[in-house]
């Protein structure tokens, strides 16, 4: 659960009943004035008690500003407790609440294979691809990929992705990211690096990426980019060809995917919240992301696969149905999030308004999160 800091209010000390302590202290100078009055002689009893008197006057005295200086010191106290909390949970949203830009994104999957393709995907004409059929089940699949090895597809994959990436780009990309993500094996890593390397000669890549864990590795990588220079570059990527099998609910899709991350110029990524089904109500998640996001209602248009078991989200005024990707992609195991991130984005750059995505997540039963647009172009 990933909520705001909560404290205890300030024990509280009550005010000083002033009636009460003023009755309190005027006894002992009533007194001595009154015994003072009714007797004419003096006697070093009479003044014995007189001194008496002043004693207990000047004891109530100081009790009083006592109790007076307790009461105000809690009052202070009070007030800088709520000043110091009231700092904290500002600093804790205002980390929360920073973003990332996506300067770039590539997504090549049975439905789309460029920006334009991709922006379609939202209108009100576009046709679903052709699912194919195998003896283990149903597919959706890229035209340009052949074979029937997962390992030798997502090879393939990954060097379409990188050919459509360089197909993307207007000048000659030079670059060497600050980081590298990497969502799939290690050996499809390599054959994106080789592809990178003969596609893209001035740009730098390790031999061994970070791997990609979901929304944990989006918030690692908006605490890098903040205060980095606005060059400063993160790269992100995966492959994902899913086996078909009798038994999915979903045909075997495939897909490939790139997101250049900076500190700005570009739709803005959140950090996002994520579900755990044990813990807590997918409504209360619903309402974070809103309050992250500064939201009073939710975005128009969310994207999403199907997520069997969990409750939805319609009835709270998610739209999440209207924009599910089940038919365009198929399934996409641990691909999905990044691809409704993606498909988020081009939702939020080509109408300039907020959109949401809810996926799986490595770690979590689900994540859900918002894309704003880029503030800067409006």
């Amino acid at each position: 659960m990933n909520t705001a800091p909560k404290f205890d209010p300030y024990p509280p000390v009550r005010e000083p009943n002033y009636p009460r302590w003023f009755l309190i202290g005027a006894v002992p100078v009533l007194g001595s004035s009154q015994l003072i009055l009714m007797r004419n002689d003096s006697s070093w009893d009479d003044l014995f008690v007189f001194v008496g008197f002043i004693g207990v006057a000047v004891l109530w005295l100081l009790a009083f500003l006592l109790r007076v200086l307790v009461y105000c010191l809690n009052c202070n106290s009070a007030n800088y407790y709520t000043k110091k909390t009231q700092q904290l949970q500002q600093d804790w949203w205002a980390h929360h609440r920073q973003k990332v830009a996506l300067i770039d994104a590539v997504l090549v999957g049975g439905a789309c294979s460029n920006p334009e393709q991709r922006q379609h995907l939202f209108s009100p004409d576009h046709q679903h691809p052709t699912r194919g059929s195998t003896p283990e089940g149903a597919t959706i699949r890229l035209l340009q990929v052949f074979g029937d090895e997962v390992a030798e597809r997502e090879r393939q994959l990954a060097n379409l992705l990188v050919l459509q990436w360089q197909a993307q780009q207007p000048e000659p990309l030079v670059m060497q990211p600050l980081a590298c993500y990497w969502q799939g094996s290690l050996a499809t890593w390599q054959a994106f690096v080789e592809q990178m390397t003969k596609c893209f000669a001035d740009v730098r890549l390790p031999e061994e990426p970070e791997p990609w864990q979901g929304i944990r590795s989006l918030d690692s990588i908006i605490d890098r980019l903040q205060g980095a220079p606005a060059e400063a570059r993160i790269l992100c990527a995966g492959c994902q060809s899913s086996p078909p099998g009798p038994e999915s609910l979903l045909p075997a899709g495939e897909a490939a995917l790139l997101w250049l991350l900076g500190p700005e110029g570009g739709v803005r990524f959140s950090r996002g919240e994520w579900f755990d089904a044990d813990t807590e109500h997918l409504v209360t998640v619903a309402e974070r992301a809103l309050q992250q996001g500064q939201l009073t209602a939710p975005p128009q248009c969310c994207v999403s696969f199907s997520q069997p078991g969990v409750p939805g989200l319609s009835a709270h005024g998610w739209n999440t149905s209207q924009y599910r990707q089940d038919a365009n992609f198929g399934a996409l195991g641990s691909l999905e999030a990044m691809v409704v991130q993606t498909l988020a984005a081009a939702y939020a750059d080509q109408h300039q308004v907020p959109c949401a995505w809810l996926a799986n997540d490595p770690h979590h039963t689900l994540a859900l999160g918002i894309v704003e647009p880029d503030d800067s172009i409006r």
